[in-house]
Parts: C-alpha cells; sequence; structure tokens
C-alpha cells in the first residue's frame, strides 16, 4: 500500500514536470494552399496537429492516409485542427501532389525560418500543440499505426 502511495507521488510529479517545461510552439504566418495567411496564434484555444512534409519524400507519402484519417476523425472536434506544412515545394508541385492524394485538410507553404524555429532536421515531422501553444510531443519520422497515437494523444488534452 504504501509503495502505491509513493508510484503515485512521483507519477504526478513526473507528469507535473512534464507540463511545467512544455516548449512554447514558435507562431509562424505562412499562406496557405487557397492563398490566405494562416497563423498558428490564429488557433489558441485549440489542440493543433502539424505535420511537416514533401512530395518527394516516401515517408511523407507514406503518411498522407494516416494523417488525412486522423483529419476526417477529428473534424468534428472544433476544438482541434490539422495543419499540412510543405518543405519548401513549389505551389505548382504542392497543389498537384495534394489533388493525387486527396488531402482536403489545410496545407501551409513552409519557409525556411518555421523549419528552423521548429528545428526539423528530417521529415515527416510531426508536432501535437496544446490549447496553451505549448508543444507536447514531437515525433520524427512516420511508422504504421502512429495515427492511433496521436489520435490517444490529442483526446487526452481534450479532456
Amino acid at each position: 500500500m504504501q509503495y502505491k502511495k509513493i508510484f503515485l507521488a512521483v507519477l504526478f510529479l513526473a507528469s507535473a514536470a512534464v507540463f511545467a517545461y512544455a516548449e512554447k510552439a514558435p507562431d509562424f504566418t505562412l499562406k496557405s494552399t487557397n492563398g490566405k495567411l494562416v497563423s498558428l496564434s490564429d488557433y489558441r484555444g485549440k489542440v493543433v496537429f502539424l505535420d511537416f512534409w514533401a512530395s518527394w519524400c516516401p515517408p511523407c507519402r507514406a503518411s498522407v492516409p494516416a494523417v488525412k484519417e486522423l483529419h476526417k476523425n477529428m473534424s468534428r472536434n472544433r476544438d482541434v485542427v490539422v495543419l499540412g506544412i510543405n518543405s519548401n515545394e513549389n505551389e505548382k508541385t504542392v497543389m498537384k501532389f495534394m489533388r493525387k492524394m486527396g488531402m482536403d485538410y489545410a496545407n501551409l507553404y513552409s519557409n525556411n525560418s518555421v523549419m528552423r524555429d521548429y528545428r526539423i532536421t528530417g521529415i515527416p515531422a510531426f508536432f501535437i500543440i496544446d490549447k496553451r501553444g505549448n508543444i507536447v510531443k514531437k515525433y520524427g519520422g512516420y511508422g504504421r499505426g502512429m495515427e492511433k497515437e496521436w489520435h490517444r494523444e490529442i483526446m487526452a488534452l481534450l479532456r
């Protein structure tokens, strides 16, 4: 019984430490594929899922169905936003790829400062940002089934 109390106290302190030191998500303003300027700060008060991708990247292409599924599952929830951020490709390439892949969620054109601010060293890269604008989870690369973890993490932030 005593061990259980100690374990729960340690678990509480560890989780509190994680949230106390959450990294603030760098704000950005980027052009969307529909021509509008979009800022991360526009979504304060919402959970944001960011997907950094490029059309030439095989793991990025493999992750598109999972991101589409996440968007589909979360689209009825006004407190969740899924944003794709293309990694420095031209507009024609991005639009052609999005049509081919059926990417119906919002996508933005990146720039070098956003890639640097988010410390993107490889793609795909995924970020889950809480309602206060803190990065609570980062993922580098893609593996089948990751969307289940993304979904669990997002749902936990909505409670």
